[in-house]
C-alpha cells in the first residue's frame, strides 16, 4: 500500500546488475526484460506460500474485529454527540477514519492471496490507494490533535477557550480531512495499472527520476506519518500522565500508565512500517544492505506493513471500551432494542456506571475528576 522498491526486481536480484549494462537500460520494459535474464547470486529460502496464509490471517481478523469496534464507536459517539464531552469529536472522526482503513483490508487480503495480481481495473488501483492513505493519515492527525487538546482542556482556564473550543475543534477536523485528502496525491498520481503475465497495481513514476520520486514519497510519508505527529503524542500525553499522576491515589496512577500506553501502542504500530519503508527506498540508490539483510526486509515488509494497521483496531479500545462512560452509553443503546423488562433492569444496572467518565471533565475548579480519557 505504499511506494516499496521491490515492485518488480527482488533485492537479490539487484544485487546482480553491472553498472554497464544497467546503463544500456532506457525505459521499464528493458529493466524488466534486464531483471528477468539476470540469476540471483544471493537468496534466502522463505516460504511465500506461508506468508500469504499469515498475511490472510492477520487482514481477516483485523477486519472483523475492527469493523465491529468502529461501527460501535461511531454509533454510540454519533448518537450521543450533543451530551458526550466536547473532545468526543475527535475520537468520532477517529473512529470514522479508522473505519476507512479497515473498509480497504478486503482489497489488499485478496491482492495478497492472488500474489498481487490485480484484477479490478485501472480505476480502482489508484481509489484504493487514495481511500487507505487518506484514511491512515487523518487517523493519525485526529490522534494528534486529540493528544494537544486533551491537555491544553485539562489546563486552560481562558474564558475565551472555553466559549470557542466547539467551533475551534469543527474547524480543525474539517482542516484534517481536507490535508488528508491532498497529502496521498503525491504517490496515487503515479500509481498505474502494469498488463504483464498477471496485471499488477504498481507505483511506475517517470524512469528517468523513479528513484527521486521513491525517496520523496517514502519521505512524506514518514515525516508526515510519524516524526511530525509522534513527538506531539508524546510530548502532550506525557504532560497529560504529569497532571493526572496524584501521588496516593491508585486512580491517578493507572490513568497515567493508561496515558502512556498511548504513546507505546503509536510507536509498536508506526515505527517498524517508516523505519522499513525507509530502508527499502534508500536500498540501492543511498545505502547498501547486505543481500541476505535486504532479502529479510523485502519479505517481511508485507506482514509489518499489515501490523501497523494493527492501530486500527487498538485505537477503540483504548479511547472507548476502556471508558466505563462509553461502557454505560453502549449498553443503553442496546437495551433500547430489548424488551421492555429487561430493558429496565438493563438500564437500572448502567446507572452507575454511565455517569462515570473515564475522560478528563473540566469541573468548576478545571479539575479531572477521574481519567484521561476523551
Amino acid at each position: 500500500m505504499s511506494v516499496k522498491p521491490s515492485w518488480g526486481p527482488s533485492p537479490s536480484e539487484g544485487l546482480t546488475m553491472e553498472p554497464a549494462n544497467l546503463g544500456k537500460v532506457h525505459n521499464w520494459t528493458e529493466l524488466l526484460s534486464f531483471f528477468n535474464h539476470t540469476l540471483s547470486e544471493c537468496h534466502v529460502e522463505l516460504s511465500e506460500n506461508t506468508k500469504r496464509v499469515v498475511l490472510f490471517v492477520l487482514y481477516l481478523a483485523m477486519f472483523v474485529f475492527g469493523l465491529v469496534e468502529n461501527l460501535l464507536v461511531i454509533f454510540v459517539n454519533w448518537r450521543c454527540r450533543s451530551r458526550a464531552g466536547l473532545l468526543n469529536l475527535y475520537v468520532l472522526n477517529m473512529a470514522i477514519a479508522d473505519l476507512g482503513v479497515i473498509l480497504s483490508l478486503p482489497v489488499w487480503m485478496l491482492e495478497v492471496m492472488l500474489d498481487y495480481t490485480w484484477l479490478w481495473g485501472s480505476f480502482s488501483c489508484r481509489f484504493s490507494h487514495y481511500f487507505y492513505f487518506a484514511n491512515m493519515h487523518s487517523s493519525i492527525f485526529f490522534l494528534a490533535c486529540l493528544s494537544v487538546d486533551r491537555y491544553v482542556t485539562l489546563t486552560n482556564t481562558s474564558p475565551s477557550w472555553q466559549r470557542h473550543q466547539h467551533q475551534g475543534r469543527r474547524a480543525m477536523c474539517a482542516g484534517i480531512w481536507v490535508l488528508s485528502a491532498i497529502i496521498p496525491l503525491l504517490e496515487v498520481v503515479h500509481m498505474e495499472l502494469v498488463e504483464g503475465l498477471e496485471p499488477m497495481c504498481l507505483f511506475m513514476a517517470p524512469f528517468e527520476t523513479y528513484s527521486m520520486w521513491a525517496l520523496v514519497v517514502a519521505l512524506s510519508t514518514t515525516i508526515l506519518g510519524f516524526l511530525l505527529p509522534f513527538p506531539v503524542i508524546a510530548v502532550f500525553n506525557m504532560l497529560t500522565a504529569w497532571q493526572l499522576w496524584r501521588p496516593g491515589q491508585p486512580e491517578g496512577r493507572r490513568h497515567s500508565l493508561l496515558v502512556c500506553a498511548y504513546i507505546a501502542v503509536f510507536v509498536i504500530c508506526w515505527l517498524p512500517y517508516h523505519v522499513t519503508l525507509l530502508l527499502l527506498t534508500l536500498h540501492g540508490t543511498h545505502i547498501s544492505l547486505h543481500c541476505h539483510l535486504a532479502d529479510l526486509i523485502y519479505f517481511f515488509y508485507d506482514i509489518i506493513d499489515c501490523f501497523s494497521m494493527l492501530h486500527c483496531v487498538l485505537n477503540p479500545i483504548l479511547y472507548n471500551f476502556l471508558s466505563p462512560s462509553f461502557r454505560g452509553r453502549l449498553l443503553n443503546a442496546v437495551v433500547q432494542y430489548l424488551p421492555k423488562d429487561q430493558g429496565r433492569a438493563g438500564t437500572r444496572a448502567s446507572s452507575s456506571s454511565s455517569f462515570t467518565q473515564h475522560s478528563i471533565i473540566i469541573t468548576q475548579d478545571y479539575q479531572p475528576t477521574t481519567g484521561p480519557h476523551p
